[in-house]
């Protein structure tokens, strides 16, 4: 989104799931993850510009079709693919709140101690983990 940066975009991501909008049938099927928000500036396009989210994508993911479903959530690598997968529509929900919490809170304490936020691409080092 114009305008937005990474800690406006994931508290209007939690916001967005708290409200349970990703459980809100949509032509028959339930809002995909990151996809289907008004947050995403592709919201109908084929490509992924420049988006906040790509921020938390590992390298090795960015050119993969939606980007953002490779966000590790948690220690245990789980992503939004991974979960769409293996899980179910409850767990993503937790796995992902958990995560916008969490990052949200973290930024946060960032922004009150530097005035700015930092870069967030994983380091190399982070990637190889």
């Amino acid at each position: 989104m114009p305008g937005y940066n990474a800690l406006d975009t994931l508290r209007l991501e939690l916001k967005f799931l708290e409200l349970g909008l990703y459980r809100a049938p949509s032509s028959g099927s339930l809002p995909l993850i990151f996809e289907d928000s008004p947050t995403c500036p592709r919201y109908g396009a084929a490509v992924c510009p420049s988006c906040v989210l790509m921020q938390f994508v590992p390298w090795e993911c960015r050119c993969e079709p939606v980007p953002c479903h490779h966000i590790r959530l948690n220690d245990a690598r789980e992503t939004v693919d991974s979960l769409y997968r293996t899980g179910t529509q409850e767990e993503l929900e937790e796995v992902l709140r958990n995560w916008l919490a969490a990052t949200i809170k973290r930024l946060e304490v960032e922004t009150t101690q530097t005035g700015e936020i930092s870069n967030l691409e994983p380091s190399p080092r982070e990637l190889a983990n």
